[in-house]
């Protein structure tokens, strides 16, 4: 008798991990409360909203959104410590850059949004 897995796509959420159906953006509990966690959470939902949203992403595409905001709060920290005067290893800052625009070309470009008639610039420009 063999084994087959359906499609985690077409598997209902709760036969999926709480990571991947989207209910706790971390395997492991972890407090929302803290700095790290806000900021994480904070661009990991921009960076998914700028992509359709996170049903419009591919497994691959979600996976490095994620990979992106983990780097995006070590970059936080580092440029944290420059204002703070402290030292820093510049290699670890470049490194991090470099690992983020990787993780940014795996996602692909942000969705294009609709352009703004000269009515509704105007409206904006006016608020």
């Amino acid at each position: 008798m063999s084994f087959q897995a359906q499609p985690a796509s077409t598997r209902s959420p709760k036969q999926r991990s709480a990571l991947a159906n989207g209910s706790r953006p971390f395997l492991v509990t972890v407090p929302g409360s803290t700095e790290a966690a806000r900021h994480y959470k904070s661009v990991l939902d921009e960076v998914e909203a700028e992509r359709g949203g996170k049903a419009a992403m591919s497994v691959t595409q979600r996976e490095a959104a994620r990979a992106y905001a983990g780097l995006a709060v070590e970059l936080a920290k580092l440029h944290a410590a420059i204002a703070a005067g402290q030292n820093i290893d510049l290699e670890a800052l470049g490194q991090i850059g470099d690992r983020m625009d990787r993780q940014a070309r795996r996602m692909g470009p942000p969705k294009a949004s609709r352009a703004l008639s000269w009515d509704e610039r105007n409206a904006a420009r006016k608020a």
